[in-house]
This record gives C-alpha cells, structure tokens and sequence, in this order.
C-alpha cells in the first residue's frame, strides 16, 4: 500500500489541488491512501472561530463564513457553479459546526475546539476526494471519525 500525506500548503487552493492530483495519477496506483491536512490556514481561522465561540464574541458564525467562502471559491475554480454534489457534501459538514455554534456553550472548551477544528481536514479531504473522482481518478471518500477511535482526552486523544 502506498500512502501519501499532503499538508494544508499543498491543498491551498484549486491550483494545489490539481498538482495533488497529478501527483496520485503519476505515481498512486489501486492501493493508495491519501491523507490531506486542512487547506492553507484553515486551521488557523477554525481556532479563531472556537475563540469567538468561547468568548461569546458574536462573531463566530462570520467567521466560519469566511471558511466557507475561501473553499467555496476553490470549489468554483475546479467544477463551476453549478449542481457538483460536492457542495452538497460541504454544506452538510458546514451544518455540523453552525449547530454546535447556536448552542449555549455546555461542553469543555478541548471537547468543542476538536470538534470544530477537526473539519478543516474533513473539508480538504471531501473537495480533493470530489475532485479526484471528477479528474477520472476514482477513490472512496472515508470519514475519518467512522473508522479511527480515540478516547476522550480531547485535543489529545488516544487510540
């Protein structure tokens, strides 16, 4: 099995991606795992929503719509505006943290910080996994959450 592991520099933007892909094509083969950080200062910019969140700042949901808008503008570049199911797929994740961010603040803040900042990497790996398939380049998607288990010491969880 061949695994490759791109970091959020890599993924960045629709350029970074196409270069990925080209990378699988070129040297992947059927038994390849792709594992993709988080684009570029995504990371970053979910911390910062978690900050707004916990500090009741009243600006945490604008800051995850400009998370939104950066992949949006990534999702354009590579399948157009039209009905590609990848931003179905993304809008789903999007709901998943826009529930968490209506909620009065109940959990711990390391509960809620893996919770938000981990789908930065669910939001890379979706539009490279759409994309890939797109460029002929045919894979399955996993959710990380579904087949990795960690114990509950949040932000540093053991297996």
């Amino acid at each position: 099995m061949k695994v490759f592991k791109f970091g959020g520099a890599s993924v960045k933007d629709a350029a970074g991606i196409r270069n990925v892909a080209d990378i699988i094509k070129k040297y992947g083969d059927a038994k390849t795992l792709v594992v993709v950080s988080a684009t570029g200062k995504t990371t970053n910019a979910l911390e910062d929503v978690v900050h707004a969140y916990f500090n009741k700042t009243g600006q945490a949901l604008e800051k995850l719509q400009i998370i939104k808008d950066n992949h949006q503008k990534i999702c354009t570049d590579l399948f157009g505006e039209g009905q590609h199911p990848v931003y179905d797929h993304l809008q789903n994740l999007y709901v998943e943290v826009e529930w968490q961010l209506e909620e009065d603040r109940m959990e711990a803040y390391n509960y809620v910080y893996d919770q938000i900042v981990s789908v930065g990497e669910l939001i890379s790996s979706v539009i490279l996994s759409h994309y890939l398939n797109f460029a002929g380049l045919t894979n399955q998607w996993l959710d990380v959450r579904d087949v990795l288990k960690t114990d509950d010491t949040y932000r540093e969880g053991i297996l």
